[in-house]
């Protein structure tokens, strides 16, 4: 071996990382390595590196303070990016032949979620763009492996913020079923007297998809920000993007369903056709990706107790008027008023109240001064469970809640 070079990323950017870490190991010889340092557990890129076929990756050191992963590389650079390019350019130029799918299948069975997921990330960084991923891989993918997909699946419980994602998920589904029994209808009727008597439907229709805001919020400020955070970046932009344009047909479909007869028939049918056929299509598509895929790698990728810091913050965002209800149930709370209390009965109480919590339950405490000492207290006897959240900052009063988690 040719010797090995270090390449420490220690507390830099996402991008500062990158422009680090791939061009270091893309120089790579055969034979030799790089320890790569970085200061939280690289599960991603450990992933990633695997997946390209190139590398022997393995963990030289694993924290607390820093990890250590060894890359040596162990053959030319080669096959698994080459033969996604392959497969993207053979569908811009039309139908994907038998022989192709048969291959991607095989492909696609050789590799996980994750593995997947950081491959795409790769395609990105090389200038294929977020289109050609969302409208011609995902598809390719989503044909020749929904059953294995499935079949892999992980598994949660509730009220694991997942299992409560994937109920909603549910929901919306059948609604989009419902919907295209409705297009169905809609594509027949004329004159409008025909379709009248299922309008009330599809107002409840529309009415539902565009409730389910507060799903699509939990998983753009809480989950897909953690993943984030663990340089899973690409996929969850991916999902961003299509709620964007998922935002405005329901909108449009909620607005035309409202309106109803007061609309010239054959301009609420096209409107309701163009906007309803793409919600069936492609919504039910993105929901498939993100149960098998985004939602995979998020559980192979994030710690118990980020699972119970993105709980907290889901109860924040809300939830939908079609939540299951144990899903929605929020966290109880006990409040204690400490300003009338003697200062040294104040601890007494707050530790009382906390230890009759269960998980995800939460103390409240309303103080007259800013509780510093007890949040040091928190922290030293209680790292790992519990969440401090300052609801209130003065100046006359102070407003802490404690979660257990």
């Amino acid at each position: 071996m040719n010797g090995v070079k270090t390449i420490d990323v220690r507390g830099l950017e996402h991008h500062q990382r990158e422009s680090l870490i791939f061009p270091g190991v893309e120089s790579l010889q055969l034979g030799q390595s790089a320890r790569l340092v970085v200061e939280f557990n690289p599960v991603p890129l450990l992933f990633l590196l695997n997946a390209r076929g190139e590398f022997q990756v393995g963990y030289e050191k694993e924290g607390p303070d820093e990890w250590v992963l060894k890359v040596t590389r162990t053959s030319p650079a080669q096959n698994q990016r080459a033969y996604l390019k392959e497969m993207l350019r053979e569908m811009k130029q039309g139908e994907v032949s038998a022989e192709a799918k048969e291959k991607a299948k095989s492909f696609f069975q050789a590799v996980d979620a994750k593995t997947l997921g950081e491959l795409e990330q790769e395609l990105i960084r090389e200038g294929v763009s977020h289109d050609e991923i969302r409208k011609s891989l995902c598809d390719i993918h989503l044909e020749v492996m929904r059953d294995s997909l499935v079949a892999k699946r992980i598994d949660v419980q509730p009220p694991h913020p997942v299992h409560t994602l994937m109920e909603e998920h549910k929901i919306i589904v059948d609604k989009l079923n419902e919907l295209g029994d409705l297009l169905g209808h809609l594509k027949t009727a004329s004159p409008a007297g025909q379709f009248e008597k299922h309008l009330p439907r599809l107002q409840n229709v529309a009415h539902h998809l565009v409730e389910a805001e507060n799903h699509h919020l939990r998983e753009e400020e809480v989950l897909f920000p953690a993943l984030e955070r663990h340089g899973v970046v690409e996929p969850p932009s991916i999902m961003k993007l299509d709620h964007v344009e998922f935002r405005q047909r329901k909108h449009e479909l909620h607005q035309v369903a409202a309106l109803g007869s007061k609309l010239p028939f054959e301009e609420f049918k096209s409107r309701v056709l163009e906007a309803g056929n793409f919600l069936t299509q492609e919504l039910a598509s993105h929901i498939f990706k993100e149960d098998n895929i985004l939602y995979q790698i998020a559980l192979q990728v994030l710690s118990a107790q980020e699972w119970e810091e993105i709980k907290v913050g889901c109860d924040k965002i809300g939830y939908c008027c079609f939540t299951p209800g144990d899903h929605a149930k929020k966290a109880s709370i006990v409040e204690l008023d400490l300003r009338p209390l003697p200062p040294p009965q104040r601890h007494q109480k707050i530790f009382a109240a906390w230890e009759g919590l269960k998980p995800g339950e939460a103390l409240r405490i309303i103080n007259d001064h800013d509780p510093k000492p007890l949040r040091y207290q928190f922290a030293a006897e209680y790292a790992g469970h519990h969440a401090w959240e300052y609801e209130q900052q003065g100046p006359k009063d102070w407003q802490v809640k404690i979660t257990r988690v």
